[in-house]
């Protein structure tokens, strides 16, 4: 055998050994492509269904409540939240609890009894340009394959067929007029950098210390260990911000996507959210022994938060088992707020119990993560 094959075998022979030696760095190889492998096949869906609609009916007759029974019955579509008010269509759609508000006008009826097309119009949630297209597209085909049957709804004589809809949509698009995927990814992105920055980096650099033996040397120093974990962390918080800011300066200036709420309490909550992907950071670190354990359990927990967050699928297109996961997930309350401040402009009256979460969230990360790595420097 030449001389080179024999050394690489030897090398291919002592990693092999090592990574098995290693029980917590051969669990997570074996356990990763599983757990990519539920995600792809359940959560990461191209299918967008269930969205989540509120009716304004000031026609109240009984071909608007055929119109809205047909549009759930479509399966793309579920009345969600009731709606009596033009107020109620800005209320709804700033808070997220819809992704379309249809107000359906008082002559609705009349209209169709006259053989006469009768309007819809639709307040769309444009922050997420994919979702508020599809939704759209949905929205005027169930329309108009169904418009004939909305007209004889409840009649006794057989259905007439007119040469055009009798019932036509107008939709319009909020907070994203132009549908532009850009200003949907930019404030994501913010939400995934800061993710991926802290809880890595926050686990590395604490193991550095241990593979480097310097973590003996501080903890015979006077240093508490609440000391050495705000000495850690306090750099990665500015490494956050600095983060933030440039991302929020170049979707300004060179993507056009500029802030339409408050940029202070953008940086408030966000201090929030860092509180968290620290403790997740410190709770990395406490289980990992090298650098390298560090970075893939920090990518093991970034890798749910990314799916089930809503960063880039719909959680109402998720399997509601999934859905329920998800309100574990701590980047999902944090993209609510970026994207709610940065494309709606809402502010702490719709933000404040996504908030009040994070708060909880981060306390209680942080708390079991301080109590695990006081554990493991005992």
């Amino acid at each position: 055998m030449h001389p080179s094959l024999s050394r690489i075998g030897h090398m291919v022979r002592k990693e092999v050994i090592q990574i098995s030696r290693d029980r917590r760095m051969f669990g997570l190889i074996l356990l990763m492509p599983l757990i990519e492998l539920l995600i792809f096949g359940y959560v990461v869906a191209t299918d967008i269904d269930n969205i989540d609609i509120a009716v304004c009916d000031y026609s109240r007759s009984a071909e608007s409540r055929a119109y809205v029974e047909q549009l759930e019955s479509s399966g793309y579509f579920r009345v969600r939240a009731p709606c009596s008010r033009i107020s109620d269509v800005n209320r709804l759609l700033d808070r997220g609890e819809v992704r379309i508000v249809l107000t359906i006008p008082p002559e609705f009826s009349s209209r169709l009894k006259r053989n006469e097309p009768a309007t819809v119009m639709a307040a769309i949630d444009g922050t997420n340009s994919n979702t508020a297209t599809i939704a759209s597209a949905y929205l005027e085909q169930v329309t108009l394959t169904q418009a004939v049957d909305v007209q004889f709804a409840g009649g006794d004589s057989p259905p007439r067929v007119v040469p055009h809809p009798v019932v036509a949509v107008e939709p319009r698009v909020w907070f994203n007029p132009e549908l532009r995927s850009v200003k949907f990814m930019v404030p994501g992105i913010i939400c995934v950098l800061l993710m991926e920055s802290l809880v890595i980096l926050t686990a590395v650099a604490i193991v550095r210390e241990k593979e480097q033996g310097t973590m003996e040397q501080l903890i015979v120093t006077p240093i508490r260990p609440f000391e050495l974990i705000l000495g850690k962390a306090i750099p990665f918080v500015g490494l956050g911000y600095i983060n933030m800011i440039i991302v929020v300066l170049a979707g300004t200036f060179w993507f056009n996507v500029s802030i339409q709420g408050s940029s202070g309490l953008l940086f408030a909550f966000s201090g929030l959210f860092m509180l968290t992907a620290l403790g997740l950071g410190l709770l990395a670190s406490t289980v990992s022994n090298t650098q390298q354990q560090a970075s893939m359990t920090g990518q093991f927990i970034i890798l749910p938060n990314m799916f089930f967050s809503g960063f880039m699928f719909p959680i109402a297109s998720m399997p509601p088992v999934v859905q329920w996961l998800t309100y574990a997930v701590p980047l999902r309350y944090y993209i609510t707020i970026v994207r709610g401040i940065f494309l709606k402009g809402v502010g702490w009256a719709e933000l404040w119990d996504e908030a009040a979460i994070l708060l909880v969230y981060g306390l209680v990360v942080l708390s079991v993560a301080s109590l695990a790595f006081r554990k493991r420097v005992a």
